[in-house]
C-alpha cells in the first residue's frame, strides 16, 4: 500500500471519529422521569416532587414551582440537587386539583433547560400547559442558549419540548456533518493530485538512453 493511501486512509479515519462524537456533544441534558409521573391522577397529594435527567446537574439556581390553576406554588421549600435529580417537598395541606410543575436546571454542558410536568390530584382538573420558570433569561453563571429546552419524560406535553430540543440541536449537526465532509473531500482530492504529479514527473525523469537500455534487444545473441 502506498504512503499516500495510507495518510488517505488515516485523515478518513479521523473525520468520521470527529462527526461520530460531534452529534452526542450538541445535545444537553434531558428529563427522562419524574414522580408523579406526567399525566398521572393520584388520590393524595405526594409529599414532594422528584425529577430526574440524563447527567449530572449543576447547582446554579434550580427554580421547580408546583402551580395550582390560579398560579399558587405549592412548594414547601427550595429544591435539593443530588447528582441527576432534583427534590422538592410540597406542602401537607395541597388540595384535590390539577397542577404543574414548572422546573428550570442547568444541564451539565452549562446550558439552562426547561419544561413542565402535569399532574392532577383526587377530583382536580388537568391544567392546560403553563410557562417554565425564567424560560426568557438564563441562569447567573450558566450560558445562554436561543430557545426552550425540553426532555423526554412521559406526556404530551415533555414529549413536545423533547421535540422542541431535537429540533434546536438539528442545524447544528448538519453543519458539523457538512463540514466534516467536506474537509474530508478536500483532503482526499489533495493527496491523490500529489500522488498522480508525482508519477508524473518520475515518468518525464526517465532519458532516452535509459529507455534503450530497458528495452530487449532484437538481436540474436552470439557464441
Amino acid at each position: 500500500m502506498s504512503r499516500t493511501r495510507v495518510v488517505a486512509g488515516g485523515i478518513v479515519t479521523g473525520v468520521v471519529a470527529l462527526l461520530a462524537t460531534a452529534a452526542p456533544a450538541s445535545a444537553h441534558d434531558q428529563l427522562i422521569s419524574s414522580d408523579p409521573a406526567a399525566g398521572s391522577v393520584l388520590e393524595s397529594a405526594p409529599d414532594q416532587i422528584t425529577l430526574t435527567y440524563s447527567d449530572d446537574l449543576l447547582d446554579l439556581g434550580a427554580t421547580v414551582i408546583v402551580a395550582d390553576a390560579d398560579g399558587h406554588d405549592w412548594a414547601a421549600a427550595e429544591p435539593v440537587l443530588d447528582g441527576t435529580q432534583v427534590q422538592v417537598p410540597l406542602d401537607a395541606e395541597m388540595p384535590d386539583a390539577g397542577y404543574e410543575v414548572r422546573w428550570r436546571v442547568v444541564s451539565a454542558d452549562g446550558h439552562p433547560i426547561s419544561g413542565v410536568v402535569g399532574f392532577v390530584v383526587g377530583d382536580g382538573t388537568p391544567l392546560e400547559r403553563g410557562t417554565p420558570p425564567d424560560a426568557a433569561g438564563p441562569a447567573e453563571g450558566a450560558a445562554p442558549v436561543d430557545a426552550e429546552q425540553g426532555g423526554p419524560a412521559q406526556g404530551s406535553t415533555a414529549q413536545g419540548e423533547a421535540a422542541a430540543s431535537s429540533s434546536d440541536d438539528g442545524p447544528t449537526r448538519v453543519l458539523l456533518v457538512g463540514a466534516g465532509g467536506a474537509l474530508l473531500a478536500l483532503a482526499v482530492l489533495f493527496l491523490l493530485t500529489r500522488s498522480r504529479r508525482r508519477d508524473t514527473v518520475a515518468g518525464d525523469d526517465v532519458t532516452p538512453a535509459d529507455a534503450a537500455d530497458a528495452a530487449p534487444s532484437d538481436s540474436p545473441e552470439r557464441h
